[in-house]
C-alpha cells in the first residue's frame, strides 16, 4: 500500500493506492504522525482502491481514528467498495467515522 497526502483548501485528502494489509503499518504510522502535526481539523481517507480489507487493516484505522480523535480531527471515510464497505458495516465503523459513498 501506498497513500498520498493532498491539501483541499481546509481539508486533507489521504489518498491509498493499493490494499492495506499487515505489512502497511508503517505507512499507517507515517500518516498518524502527519495527523500530529497537522493544523487540518478534516481529513478524508479515500479507500477507492482497496478491493478488500481485512482485520488487521481495519485495526490500523481504528489506530487512525484514536489519533485523529486525540488532535480534534474529524475523519470522513470515502469511496468504499461494496466488499469493503460491508466489512466496515459488519464492524460497526459508523460508529468511528463518518462513511460516505
Amino acid at each position: 500500500m501506498e497513500y498520498s497526502l493532498i491539501d483541499e483548501n481546509d481539508v486533507k485528502r489521504v489518498a491509498f493506492y493499493g490494499n492495506i494489509k499487515a505489512s502497511s503499518r508503517h505507512k499507517i504510522l507515517e500518516i498518524a504522525k502527519a495527523m500530529a502535526t497537522s493544523d487540518q481539523k478534516k481529513w478524508i481517507l479515500d479507500v477507492h482502491e482497496f478491493d478488500y480489507i481485512d482485520s488487521s487493516g481495519l485495526g490500523m484505522l481504528i489506530e487512525l481514528h484514536e489519533q485523529a480523535e486525540s488532535k480534534g480531527i474529524t475523519l470522513t471515510i470515502t469511496g468504499a467498495k461494496p466488499m469493503v464497505r460491508r466489512m466496515f458495516d459488519l464492524s460497526k465503523f459508523d460508529r468511528l467515522f463518518k462513511i460516505v459513498d
